[in-house]
């Protein structure tokens, strides 16, 4: 019998610990050291100020990094948008790929920030981070 797997998928408001942007790269280490070893795989983005971010692996495991993410100093208002029992991890091998939103449509921004469900933020990482699979991005477990 497998373990099973949970998908869950929310969005907070970046606190910038510094002036000037938001450096993702401190975080992204972070996730990937700390995901391999809990074998959690994810996909995150930082758009217009919103960090928005797909997790899957090990229940107990999501749950107490959602913990650490709610009392992180760098994210305010943590909003879950969902959270779901699934098959297979979409980011099966990664443990954070860091997408890049810069070409996206305003639809597709209103989506990741604003408007869209868990599912449909689920969607546009994927496809995003789907163009990034292909080459070498740190994060892959080994």
């Amino acid at each position: 019998m497998t373990s099973p797997i949970e998908r869950i998928v929310y969005r907070s408001d970046a606190v910038a610990l510094t002036d000037g942007p938001v450096d993702v790269s401190p975080i992204i280490s972070t996730s990937v050291r700390n995901n391999a070893r809990r074998r959690l795989t994810g996909a995150l983005a930082l758009q217009g100020g919103t960090f928005v971010q797909v997790l899957e692996g090990d229940p107990d495991a999501l749950t107490v990094l959602m913990e650490t993410i709610e009392t992180d100093d760098r994210h305010r208002n943590v909003r879950v948008l969902a959270r779901w029992p699934v098959q297979v991890q979409l980011f099966m091998g990664w443990a954070m790929v860091h997408v890049d939103t810069r070409a996206l449509s305003s639809h597709h921004s209103r989506l990741l920030t604003q408007t869209g469900s868990g599912a449909q933020v689920t969607n546009v990482l994927a496809d995003l981070a789907s163009a990034r699979l292909g080459s070498v991005v740190p994060g892959m477990i080994g």
